[in-house]
């Protein structure tokens, strides 16, 4: 019987039609053009829509690592579909930060301090004011180096960039709804060169053996003060 996951990736590989570039600890599959792109993820969010990937467990220790930094007051959660990584993080950092989750479907605005926004796109409301931005749905990026740009644009300075990296998001697992896969290796090397005079890699946060519920490896950087 097929899944939902596969039932989805299929269907969007239907629709759009592309083709996959093969590199070096990557894959990254091509659309036909934006609308293609924008009409396969969106309809893969709500074939997904009740299906949770993410569990609090990790943003819980997510959380504890930005409190032992200092204060949050606000931070962005990019393609988080129903809106719990949000919701989660606003539970367990300390205060009353604002968190805002985007996502690309119109379903955005259904869900809770969610809004609809394709996360390749810089917003000058967020330009340099996140304490932290947060996103596990990097490997739906079309044009990563794009999106990963806009995400530094938006970081204050000391801010943290905080992706996770699981089995999911490999070269082997990119299709046409999670276009981008990568090692942990090229993920981190794509970092670093857009960082280079904007920022540092830090030390990733290892889960794997420590959280069984949800096992990632979480890659880190800092903006520059």
């Amino acid at each position: 019987m097929e899944g939902i996951f596969k039932r989805a990736a299929r269907e969007a590989a239907e629709l759009a039609a592309g083709t996959t570039e093969q590199g070096d600890g990557y894959a990254l599959y091509h659309y036909p053009d934006y609308e293609t792109y924008k009409a396969v993820q969106t309809a893969g969010n709500k074939a997904k829509l009740k299906r949770q990937f993410v569990k609090e467990s990790h943003i819980r220790l997510l959380s504890d690592h930005l409190n032992a930094r200092g204060p949050v007051s606000f931070g962005l959660c990019h393609g988080t579909r129903r809106g719990a990584e949000q919701a989660w993080f606003r539970q367990h950092l300390t205060g009353s930060p604002e968190v805002i989750g985007t996502e690309i479907s119109d379903t955005a605005t259904d869900f809770p301090d969610t809004v609809q926004w394709d996360f390749h796109d810089a917003n000058p409301e967020w330009e340099g004011r996140a304490d932290f931005i947060y996103s596990n749905s990097w490997d739906h990026a079309f044009d990563p180096a794009k999106a990963f740009g806009a995400w530094i644009d938006a970081l204050r300075p000391g801010g943290l960039l905080l992706l996770d990296h699981t089995r999911d998001q490999t070269p082997e697992t990119s299709n046409a709804l999670d276009p981008f896969g990568a090692s942990l290796d090229h993920l981190s090397g794509l970092l670093s060169g857009l960082l280079q005079g904007r920022g540092r890699l830090l030390a990733p946060l290892d889960f794997r053996k420590t959280n069984k519920e949800y096992r990632a490896v979480v890659v880190i950087a800092e903006k520059n003060l």
